[in-house]
């Protein structure tokens, strides 16, 4: 995990107040690595953030599993997740059998709300035995994708569409 740190102290010399830190940790498009900031509170957080980043003009950067990117972090926060990515929203497809069903979604959505979508109702409709062994996985991979991680993280610098395969294979064994 790649950390930046940018607080000095934990007290001011001058009033002895407590610093108040923010921690926060940001996924990013095409990044597996979480990025770790701790950052005095201010006032311009998210301009600071996007600063330490050194984050394009054109990314936004979203809190984890919230449908609209961030235009400001409210004061008083002390932890959060947050998700850097191009595009507003992107498009995946899920794949299983010879089915394709796909879902426009925020790139900050989990890999998890995404295969709940996916083995329920508006998905694949699986029943209870079968979602309970579902994963999503790439095209060609060995391992399932994490479920606590943003989908928009498996997405290609600058892509909008992500394929998936909806696996049933048991993946505790090794």
């Amino acid at each position: 995990m790649e950390t930046l740190e940018d607080a000095g102290g934990l007290a001011n010399a001058d009033t002895q107040d407590a610093v108040e830190i923010v921690r926060i940790d940001v996924e990013r498009e095409g990044h597996a690595e979480l990025i770790a900031l701790e950052i005095e509170e201010r006032d311009d957080l998210l301009d600071h953030v996007r600063t330490r980043l050194d984050l394009e003009a054109d990314v936004l950067l979203f809190e984890r599993d919230k449908d609209e990117p961030l235009v400001e972090i409210i004061r008083g926060r002390r932890a959060l997740r947050l998700v850097s990515h191009k595009h507003r929203q992107i498009t995946v497809r899920v794949q299983y059998e010879h089915r394709t069903k796909e879902e426009t979604v925020a790139p900050s959505k989990t890999v998890f709300k995404i295969l709940l979508w996916a083995v329920g109702k508006k998905g694949f409709d699986l029943d209870a035995m079968q979602a309970a062994k579902a994963n999503l996985i790439l095209p060609g991979a060995e391992t399932p994708l994490p479920r606590d991680s943003a989908i928009g993280v498996f997405t290609q610098h600058g892509e909008c569409v992500l394929v998936v395969d909806l696996t049933l294979k048991d993946f505790t064994n090794g």
